[in-house]
């Protein structure tokens, strides 16, 4: 079944997005990659590439919730399951000739002090991410706010590891922090 023209503008700016950011993505890229006429954007985004880019982000961050959620359930531990995220994000990144790793920070660190809709929909998906991995922690007797405090840390260092990942072209700083997270993990215990 062909997708929407919705669907493809959204799909579309999520790829240019992450690829050139927020102000480097212009409407005539999404109309293009999107393949359907200027009018069916403003009909489907009547808002404009703000609307757009929040619907986008929001597809993105539900779809990586979902994966790091299943990903995290069919893992024999915490631990293996966290690094097996690693894993999953370093290979998509290497697939895609060290570009998309599903990284939002570009539109976050751009637009977060110019539009309270990005910045909502940034921090919406930002919470969406960490819950996935404190409803992890929580099931394995972590407290609550210990499970906030790992689930913050995991959510950044992947970011972090992504933005080094495309300096270096390379996926090895992803490598490098998931091995530290499995040593952290492996010997954390549930301390305030």
């Amino acid at each position: 079944m062909d997708k929407s023209a919705r669907e493809r503008f959204i799909e579309a700016t999520t790829r240019l997005i992450e690829m050139h950011g927020y102000h480097g993505t212009g409407l005539n890229q999404i109309i293009k990659e999107g393949g359907a006429p200027r009018g069916s954007l403003y009909h489907h985004f009547p808002n404009g590439k703000e609307e757009l880019v929040s619907e986008a982000i929001d597809k993105l961050g539900q779809g990586v919730a979902e994966q790091t959620r299943r990903i995290l359930n069919n893992a024999d531990s915490l631990t293996e399951g966290v690094y097996a995220i690693f894993l999953f994000l370093a290979k998509k990144f290497d697939d895609s000739d060290c570009v998309i790793a599903g990284s939002i920070a570009s539109v976050a660190l751009e637009t977060s002090h110019i539009s309270e809709k990005l910045r909502e929909t940034c921090k919406r998906t930002y919470d969406s991410w960490k819950s996935a991995y404190e409803d992890m922690l929580l099931e394995h007797g972590f407290s609550a706010s210990r499970a906030a405090q790992i689930s913050t840390f995991i959510t950044a260092s992947i970011d972090g590891a992504i933005i080094l990942c495309r300096i270096n072209r390379s996926s090895e700083p992803l490598m490098q922090i998931a091995r530290e997270i499995r040593i952290l993990l492996e010997h954390t215990r549930d301390v305030e």
